[in-house]
């Protein structure tokens, strides 16, 4: 019955009811607002713990890779050469065109980059570390490697004219003679 009268009065006409009656149905939906805006922070902030559960286990990457090295080493090294073969093509591209890409510019310039940082902090680590493990100087070895690529000279394709099929060419031999 109290829900038929609850039903009665919020079918009835808004200017018949009473200033009582409003305040109490608008009490009830901020106390309908509040309990769905405390079901949904519950639910978000259940939703929160278990996504920083998950990011916590995934970015302690040391623990991981101390579990399967090998796995990180070989995903590292695809990654890599992924990259560098894209940022190789990339570069590749650019020379003797005129019309330069985003993605060429963008390679060229981390190409540069790298290479500075490569010449400036590897590079003389690299060679100290070889230098004392085996002995010579590997920059000299990289120099004499340079200096051999720019001396090669480069063949040219021969420009061959396409044969014409067999049939074609006794053809002519037979309008011609």
């Amino acid at each position: 019955m109290a829900t038929a009268a609850k039903q009665k009065r919020t079918n009835e006409d808004p200017d018949t009811l009473s200033k009582k009656e409003l305040q109490r149905q608008m009490a009830e939906t901020r106390e309908s607002v509040s309990e769905t805006v405390d079901e949904i922070k519950h639910t978000v902030k259940k939703q929160y713990e278990a996504a920083k559960q998950t990011v916590t286990g995934v970015m302690d990457y040391r623990k991981e890779f101390q579990k399967e090295p090998l796995v990180w080493s070989l995903g590292a090294l695809s990654a890599g050469f992924a990259l560098g073969y894209t940022m190789g093509y990339a570069h590749k591209e650019t020379r003797g065109g005129k019309k330069k890409s985003e993605l060429a510019a963008f390679t060229n310039s981390l190409v540069d980059e790298l290479s500075l940082v490569g010449n400036s902090v590897v590079m003389p680590t690299l060679n100290a570390r070889i230098s004392e493990m085996f002995g010579f100087d590997f920059s000299d070895v990289l120099d004499s490697i340079g200096k051999a690529n720019k001396k090669a000279p480069k063949r040219k394709a021969a420009n061959k004219k396409p044969r014409a099929s067999s049939a074609k060419s006794k053809a002519r031999k037979r309008k011609s003679g």
